[in-house]
């Protein structure tokens, strides 16, 4: 133990199949980024059938509208990569979409542009590290302090899922049922030959 907390293990067993399984932290890291991607396009795909004035309607939550709650957690990814791969020269660096234009009014067409695009810039910087930049720092600067990458990957996961929940809530006052698709559902889903 180190002073302030406990040290994150390297190595993480998944028990899939009955059958113990020996990650890397990086690779659990990725897996929980390729399963979050699936699951945010299925949103996507629920927002597509509800209608403008739905998806636009102040709903009192911690954004006001569901597309205001989506575009927080692109918004979470945009900052803390761009944050890292700008604030540790020895970090994967990558190129950041443009920043939004806040005049121009949100629309589902919009939110799944940025969506794409800020999934190509999480997924140049993931392809980019290796075990050890994990414990690399980078200086958040409204916070004046510095974070691990360690850290950050793992609060976005947090982040995503934190809000998933929120828009779960929201769908259902309305009577839709959200997209719901496990982690153990995307454990056990075949796999690619």
């Amino acid at each position: 133990m180190e002073a302030g907390g406990f040290r994150y293990k390297c190595v993480l067993v998944w028990i899939n199949r009955g059958k113990s399984i020996m990650t890397r932290e990086l690779e659990t890291i990725r897996n929980w980024y390729a399963y979050n991607t699936l699951v945010r396009r299925g949103y996507l795909a629920s927002f597509s059938k509800l209608s403008k004035e739905e998806l636009l309607r102040d709903r009192g939550a911690s954004y006001p509208t569901m597309l205001d709650i989506f575009e927080h957690v692109l918004g979470a990814y945009f900052y803390w990569i761009k944050s890292a791969s700008t604030g540790n020269p020895t970090l994967p660096q990558v190129n950041p979409p443009p920043e939004g234009d806040s005049s121009i009014p949100t629309t589902l067409e919009l939110v799944s542009k940025e969506e794409e695009q800020i999934q190509s810039m999480v997924k140049e910087f993931l392809d980019g590290l290796v075990e050890e930049d994990l414990d690399k720092t980078f200086l958040i600067r409204h916070r004046d302090h510095k974070v691990s990458v360690r850290a950050m990957l793992w609060h976005l996961v947090e982040e995503e899922l934190q809000h998933r929940g929120e828009l779960n809530a929201l769908l259902w006052q309305i009577d839709v049922d959200p997209p719901i698709f496990g982690w153990d559902d995307w454990v056990e889903r075949p796999q690619p030959s």
